[in-house]
């Protein structure tokens, strides 16, 4: 049995935040792991005991919003997703985090890596010498003057 914990927050802190914490949970429990998440929404937060993190296997980020006092989790394997995703797929999440924390391929928070699967690098604006800016139109509407 496997230990994560984890954080759920939306952008009104009210029911998403929750139901994705009770995602998390069940499917925790029915995959035989141990699931204790903090709630950051509009009612306040109770914060996870320090023991209970320094226990922890992973860490899971089902969050809209940055995640209050992030550093707790520092050195744990972690994914970020939003909390949408942990209300749908909170079995598939659970399975990959352990998969990365086993494999030693799960970014660890606090490392400067990104654990986010959505998260891509921007891309660069590109200028061709010609005044033409890159982007979305990518100088569909003629020189910058």
């Amino acid at each position: 049995m496997a230990k994560i914990v984890g954080v759920t927050s939306c952008i009104t802190g009210i029911a998403h935040t929750y139901m994705a914490a009770e995602a998390l949970e069940r499917a925790g429990k029915k995959l035989g792991h141990e699931v204790t998440i903090e709630t950051q929404g509009s009612a306040g937060t109770i914060p996870l005991k320090p023991e209970v993190i320094a226990a922890a296997d992973a860490v899971i980020f089902a969050v809209d919003l940055e995640v209050k006092d992030r550093s707790r989790f520092n050195g744990k394997p972690y994914l970020q997703v939003g909390v949408a995703k942990a209300m749908k797929g909170a079995e598939d999440l659970i399975n990959e985090v352990l998969e990365g924390a086993a494999a030693g391929t799960a970014a660890l928070v606090g490392d400067g890596k990104d654990a986010s699967p959505k998260a891509a690098p921007k891309p660069a604006k590109v200028d061709g010498g010609n005044g033409n800016k890159g982007g979305l139109f990518g100088g569909l509407f003629g020189k910058k003057k």
